[in-house]
């Protein structure tokens, strides 16, 4: 379809063309070699075609893009299908090659492409298809990188890198963290730290009840503030009968956002044989929650370094749980001698 704007038609041309184009993320860009649809712009306060259909796109689109101020990018309400169905398909792809090429390179990839397809679940969390599609990926991620515990400062160093909406990075993120300190735990096989992995990675996905450009406000409404405080329940009332998630990962799922499973007596229960995990497992999903969510920058407030994170978390739990901690650190020591502080700390 080709637009022209001209002439004393302008204004209703381009009202009806705004009743006709749908926003987009511009990292819905990333990763596509064709454009499966055209892509609309902002320009002098008009909607302008930057992008026409199948031409060529890569990630340098993207940068340049953002260099001339295309922060808010459009396509047709009818068309919105197609690029959602290019990054499904680019995430399929990406999750069957995992292991060619650069071991952090496709894990970075891999990531950035859940990230996205996140958005489009969060956006259509009822999607059998679309949540198959994320728990297929992210268990394959998980199998990927459980033995590639020195990878991980890296993949996080370079996903950080693409600043995708905090609601969507913040579950890969926690994710990644919790791998890493119940791997060097040496008190979980993995096939627990897996599910445990899953389990922090869907946690949030109540959160799609509230509109993802809702949390850039700092004040919710009354109603959003309940929904966002029943988002826990509303997780496992998604994920229930719908993932291979069992009882005990979804009652972690639920309780992860009670402030008193910081504080109360947890206890390892490593030789349970009714398969209930302990909360210690909750308290550190809980806890790599808080420092995920804190690295990652609000439009309200800047993101926090790890190692203030690390020193909530200090104040939290150290005292009552000194051990605990300690794990936690042990984890995180080399993310603080990369030899990039500047970085992140």
């Amino acid at each position: 379809m080709s637009i022209e704007f001209h002439g004393p038609y302008l204004a209703l041309e381009q009202n009806a063309l705004g009743l006709k184009l749908t926003p987009i993320s511009i990292r819905e860009l990333l990763f596509i070699s064709e454009a499966p649809c055209e892509v609309f712009g902002i320009k002098d306060g008009l909607y302008k075609k930057i992008i026409a259909k199948s031409s060529a796109v890569s990630n340098n689109t993207v940068k340049e893009l953002l260099q001339k101020g295309q922060h808010y990018l459009f396509v047709f309400r009818t068309e919105r299908h197609l690029l959602i169905e290019h990054q499904q398909e680019n995430l399929r792809q990406v999750t069957r090659s995992l292991s060619v090429g650069d071991p952090v390179e496709k894990a970075v990839k891999q990531m950035n492409l859940l990230t996205i397809n996140l958005g489009y679940l969060y956006a259509n969390s009822t999607s059998d298809e679309l949540l198959d599609l994320q728990f297929q990926s992210a268990k394959n991620l998980a199998n990927f990188l459980i033995d590639k515990s020195e990878l991980h400062e890296q993949v996080f160093q370079e996903y950080l890198k693409q600043k995708h909406h905090f609601i969507l990075a913040q579950p890969a993120l926690s994710s990644l963290f919790l791998m890493g300190i119940l791997k060097n735990a040496n008190l979980y096989n993995n096939s627990e730290i897996i599910n445990l992995f899953l389990t922090s990675y869907f946690k949030d996905i109540g959160m799609s009840a509230i509109p993802t450009e809702k949390y850039d406000q700092e004040e919710l409404s009354e109603s959003e503030k309940v929904l966002l405080a029943k988002h826990a329940q509303h997780s496992v009332e998604i994920l229930q009968g719908r993932t291979t998630l069992g009882p005990s990962y979804l009652k972690i799922i639920e309780n992860h956002h009670s402030f008193s499973l910081l504080t109360q007596n947890l206890e390892l229960n490593l030789n349970s044989d009714d398969n209930i995990l302990a909360g210690f497992e909750t308290m550190l999903v809980t806890v790599m929650d808080v420092i995920s969510a804190m690295i990652s920058g609000r439009p309200y407030r800047t993101a926090s370094s790890l190692y203030e994170s690390l020193d909530l978390i200090k104040l939290l739990i150290a005292d009552q749980y000194p051990q605990e901690f300690k794990l936690i650190v042990t984890y995180f020591r080399s993310f603080f001698f990369n030899g990039r502080k500047g970085e992140i700390f």
